[in-house]
């Protein structure tokens, strides 16, 4: 999704240009999906993991660009704010061991970038939101120098048409206006890409759809920020709030660029595409040839397993650039390489506490959806899309004490705690990583990390809450939060999963 761009400013004939471009898009890729044998392949698991660059003082450090040159990775490439590295990991098939495969590749990587950061005194570390955050980071000064992002938050900005407002109620209150989108890079993912053939697209979106307040619950690790106690996944709030670029006098009425969607899909991929061109705003109408891939998903490289992807479909580039301004929480990639093809980014993840967590989260995640596609029409049924809605942002702010909408064996529908839902579809998630071509040694072993952190209670969210309010005993809270994230970052960098940390 990342696509660069050299204009940050734009005229009424680049709109228009623009909008006749991405409709010839859509019409062509409507064409495509409906043509048979288009798009289907082996299915692959690939991620974006997005990076915190932090100075001794725990402190956010704006190094990105060094850090960046020294490295010489195309898959490596920078964030909206010069504190934040993004790492897009090769693909792999999926079968076998993929995800101890994306593991090895993002633990080397990880490595590898801690020792180039080592020669600045910068750390750098995955999770979903760093705790020291002020509100004086997210001045203009701190965002990376791209003409994307300068466009990016000129456009919001200007459609907004007054301040972006803030407003999260947890165990704290949080309520902020603040002019500049660049908020927005606070928040920090583990975004999972599958590719899914085209006549699967709809049961897979739809099951991830019921499915994901599962995987966000238990796999929470943003429970702060600007020194608040807030939701256990403030990203999502967060994340929806710094881009809403609606203004709300006049356009309340309209869906949000980042959104859990406007309901279940009855046939094809194409539904999402058209909801986001017709609902949606064009903010970077970058017609021309300027508008380059900044860094190829299918790009592969020397490592066993990954995937091969030499031929191409049609660019469609305006599309693809629309689409990278749509922010669904799962949402549809068109690609052109391997002859074209789709695939759902699972962005609602968040980054950390360690690659072992984060694959867990990934595992539990596809197999719960795979699990659930086997009795979609059921499900569809008993859990109308609000309530679906419902759930993921119940697992959003509660995390693993949240109660989710369900049904029982009797068909009646009420409220559970996840916990008591999620420990016996584990079984059943198991089974579905296996159907998908995944090896029963590596299912096991993933959803034994889930396992654990169920009997354990404690997510990434639950230790740094328990952590700082065991500092705020003797420290300030700002105090506190920075002791709680050198204890955060010393324990991610074992690699020992979240359930079994300790306080100190």
């Amino acid at each position: 999704m990342g696509l660069y761009i050299e204009k940050s400013v734009f005229n009424e004939s680049d709109h228009a240009k623009f909008a006749c471009e991405l409709r010839q898009d859509l019409e062509t890729l409507e064409m495509l999906l409906m043509s048979p044998g288009w798009g289907e392949g082996a299915s692959t698991l690939g991620a974006e993991l997005e990076l915190y660059l932090t100075d001794t003082n725990n402190r956010p450090a704006p190094f990105n660009d060094q850090i960046l040159t020294r490295a010489s990775d195309p898959h490596l490439t920078t964030e909206i704010n010069r504190f934040n590295l993004e790492y897009n990991c090769p693909y792999v098939a999926l079968k076998g061991q993929p995800f101890t495969r994306l593991q090895r590749l993002l633990d080397k990587r990880i490595i590898s970038l801690q020792e180039l950061a080592d020669r600045e005194g910068i750390h750098v570390t995955p999770v979903g939101i760093l705790p020291t955050l002020l509100e004086r980071d997210f001045d203009r000064s701190q965002m990376t120098d791209s003409p994307r992002y300068q466009a990016l938050i000129k456009t919001l900005k200007q459609c907004r048409g007054e301040p972006f407002h803030i407003e999260i109620a947890g165990e704290d209150s949080l309520s902020l206006d603040i002019e500049e989108a660049t908020i927005e890079g606070a928040n920090t993912s583990f975004q999972v890409h599958v590719r899914i053939n085209p006549a699967e697209f709809a049961s897979w979106y739809n099951a991830l759809q019921i499915s994901s307040a599962f995987s966000l619950a238990i796999g929470a690790n943003s429970p702060t920020f600007l020194g608040k106690k807030l939701w256990h996944e403030t990203r999502i709030p967060l994340f929806s709030q710094s881009v809403d670029c609606r203004n709300p006098v006049v356009e309340a009425h309209m869906p949000s660029r980042a959104s859990f969607g406007q309901g279940y899909l009855r046939q094809s991929a194409i539904e999402l595409f058209r909801r986001g061109i017709n609902l949606l705003p064009v903010l970077l109408p970058d017609w021309s040839d300027r508008a380059i891939e900044s860094t190829s998903r299918s790009t592969e490289i020397s490592e066993e397993n990954t995937v091969e992807q030499p031929q191409e479909s049609p660019e469609l580039r305006a599309l693809r650039l629309h689409q990278s301004t749509v922010w669904y929480w799962n949402r549809p990639v068109y690609d052109k390489a391997d002859g074209g093809h789709i695939r759902i980014e699972l962005r609602s993840l968040p980054a950390g506490p360690t690659t072992l967590d984060m694959m867990a989260n990934a595992a539990l995640s596809l197999g719960l959806a795979q699990h659930c596609r086997k009795n979609i029409d059921y499900l569809m049924d008993m859990l109308p899309f609000e309530f679906a809605r419902h759930n993921f942002f119940e697992a959003a702010k509660n995390g693993i004490d949240a109660m989710l909408v369900w049904g029982s064996q009797a068909g009646a529908v009420r409220e559970y705690p996840v916990t008591e839902l999620l420990m016996p579809m584990l079984e059943g998630a198991t089974e579905g990583l296996m159907e998908l071509g995944v090896n029963s040694k590596e299912a096991n072993k993933w959803m034994s990390v889930i396992e654990r952190r169920l009997a354990s209670r404690q997510t990434g969210a639950v230790w740094q809450l328990a952590s700082l309010m065991h500092y705020e005993q003797r420290q300030s809270r700002y105090q506190a939060l920075s002791s709680m994230f050198s204890d955060y970052r010393a324990n991610s960098l074992t690699g020992e999963a979240v359930s079994g940390w300790t306080i100190h």
